[in-house]
């Protein structure tokens, strides 16, 4: 796995993005301010300015028909709009802030040259995935559409919508592929220590070497233990910066991503019922086609990010296991030994156990939690329309029977 490559194609993606404004060195392994990058999302953000005002323009006739058909999903969209135009402030600011941590934590990620293998390409397949299904939705519906462009003041109006997700997207990204290439560091800092408390144990052994040979050996076992802890203990404490650099980011990506979906299955539920009467076949097609995409990119990011979460503390789980192995064995590790142990496996605990505010685990649970209830409250406020659109409905029959 070449750890330089992924960066550098992490970095190109966010770039265009426009979520990062820094550049990678590879000779110095660093993010370092670059003026195109600040000049690209300049341009990007007059463009969205400019789609951001079509949503106070009156004789927009997409969002007077969306406001006359339901005044509820109009309001979703102003709200979206709003949470858009903060989401785009906030993610030029999170990403020029966190660039010292995202520095410090590739600085403890041990370089590797390696060729092609299959980490590496999970480490794309983590980058890439959302925006493979996003194609393949867009070049889908480009096709019902027969490759036309929609009206100019309509697209900018989707574009004021859909860019600073795209753009905030990227918190999540630089996360997924930051964690993913840590988790190997931390895989690989576990097999050193093995190996080293491994040798200990063997040592321990009688055996017929000599004295000073052994006491020698014992002595770099222990210096060896001891480069382990400092590189353990920065690479948690770099990635816990990292993470706490980054967690508003993925708390407002959370609330958009809330909204997109009370959006779309509002929308998706009263076409179902009422609205697909006023589309023709083909317009169908495309409504379908524009609300799944919602689901699935939204799908696609929360598996990637849980994928990583799942593996992150799996290879903290298992170090702590292999250590508590070791430390079984009361009699069989050294006194010098046995307590840098211990250290290292406190460390594990201390710096890999990532929490909100310190307060709520950032882990598997709390993303599926997170998405339970993002679910269970959007399904109740849908509910809770419908019915009420319905028992209005009742109420006119009856009114215009009565008048009858």
């Amino acid at each position: 796995m070449d750890q330089s490559r992924i960066l550098r194609t992490t970095n190109v993606v966010l770039l265009l993005t426009a979520y990062q404004m820094h550049w990678f060195e590879k000779k110095s392994q660093r993010f370092r301010f670059s003026l195109p990058g600040v000049v690209y999302i300049f341009v990007l953000g007059c463009i969205y300015a400019a789609c951001f005002s079509r949503h106070f323009d009156p004789s927009s006739s997409l969002l007077n028909v969306l406001n006359d058909v339901s005044p509820f999903l109009f309001g979703l969209t102003r709200m979206q709009l709003l949470l858009g135009a903060k989401a785009f402030a906030y993610a030029v600011y999170s990403s020029a802030k966190s660039v010292r941590a995202v520095n410090s934590l590739v600085e403890s990620l041990a370089s590797r040259d390696r060729g092609f293998g299959k980490n590496e390409a999970i480490a794309y397949l983590l980058l890439g995935s959302t925006f493979c299904i996003l194609f393949g939705f867009v070049l889908y519906i480009s096709y019902e559409m027969k490759f036309e462009l929609p009206p100019l003041q309509d697209a900018m109006v989707g574009m004021a919508l859909f860019l600073p997700h795209l753009i905030l997207a990227g918190s999540v990204r630089l996360y997924v592929v930051l964690a993913f290439l840590s988790r190997g560091q931390l895989k690989q800092l576990k097999e050193d220590v093995e190996q080293e408390l491994r040798a200990n144990l063997n040592e321990g052994e009688p055996n017929i070497a000599s004295t000073s040979f052994t006491i020698s050996t014992k002595n770099s076992s222990l210096e060896n233990l001891e480069s382990l802890k400092r590189k353990l203990e920065i690479l948690g404490a770099s990635f816990r910066n990292f993470f706490q650099s980054l967690q508003h980011s993925l708390i407002f990506y959370f609330a958009l991503n809330g909204n997109c979906l009370l959006g779309g299955i509002y929308s998706l539920t009263y076409y179902w019922n009422t609205w697909h009467v006023i589309f023709e076949h083909r317009k169908r097609r495309i409504f379908y086609a524009a609300n799944a995409s919602i689901y699935a990119c939204i799908a696609s990011d929360y598996i990637c990010l849980m994928f990583v979460l799942f593996m992150m503390e799996k290879e903290r789980m298992g170090f702590i296991k292999c250590l508590n192995n070791f430390l079984a064995q009361r009699t069989s590790l050294s006194k010098k030994i046995r307590p840098l142990a211990k250290d290292i496996k406190g460390i594990i605990k201390r710096t890999f156990d990532l929490k909100f505010y310190s307060l709520i685990r950032f882990d598997l649970s709390y993303v599926s939690m997170i998405t339970f209830v993002q679910l269970l409250i959007i399904s109740l406020i849908v509910i809770c329309h419908y019915l009420n659109d319905a028992i209005l409905l009742v109420r006119e029959e009856l009114s215009s029977k009565d008048d009858e």
